[in-house]
């Protein structure tokens, strides 16, 4: 059972190390130091090595995010559905003082080194289209629109996300939750 617990800690270790500094730039060391689990435990629960762990970080990151998301949309509106997606981020980076971004986009961005992390982390963004674009329709938006406006929710939050890190401002994403709140009714 304990094993299990240092599994999971490495896991959420990693993610927030991903989400702060990237897939490359977060080594063996940094989560094993971060998550206090002992060393000799990180090969016996990713035998597969970093990329296995990455995945893993890049999978419950995405699990996470999907379950908020999935909950915000079982009984909201458009606008709604909109809303929950910026009240994770929201959250994120108040609680972050801004150093915390999206572990998904992180994964993804490290295509040349860790193509089996990108993957997964394309298969989380996909699964997140597709969530959003399904509550869209459920609560009464034609298919069409309903898959324009996930694409278009998940791109400009992302980008917002990384833009609200930068200049260490809330404005871009309440800006842009304004514009897609406006557009989803």
């Amino acid at each position: 059972m304990a094993e299990a617990g240092a599994r999971e800690r490495m896991i959420r270790s990693a993610v927030e190390l991903i989400s702060r500094n990237g897939v490359d730039a977060t080594s063996f060391s940094d989560v094993i130091k971060h998550s206090g689990a002992p060393r000799g435990s990180i090969y016996h629960h990713f035998p597969g090595g970093k990329t296995e762990l990455m995945v893993a970080a890049v999978r419950a990151a995405g699990a996470i995010i999907t379950r908020r998301i999935a909950a915000a949309g079982s009984t909201g509106t458009p606008a709604d559905i909109i809303d929950s997606v910026g009240d994770i981020w929201r959250l994120n980076l108040t609680r972050s003082d801004f150093a915390i971004g999206c572990p998904i986009i992180a994964g993804g961005l490290a295509r040349s080194s860790e193509p089996a992390v990108a993957e997964a982390a394309a298969e989380v963004l996909t699964g997140w289209q597709a969530l959003i674009e399904s509550q869209l329709e459920a609560a009464g938006s034609p298919h069409p629109r309903a898959r324009a406006m996930a694409n278009l929710t998940i791109t400009s939050v992302e980008g917002a996300v990384a833009v609200c890190q930068t200049i260490r401002s809330m404005e871009p994403l309440e800006q842009v939750i304004g514009s897609l709140r406006e557009l989803a009714v």
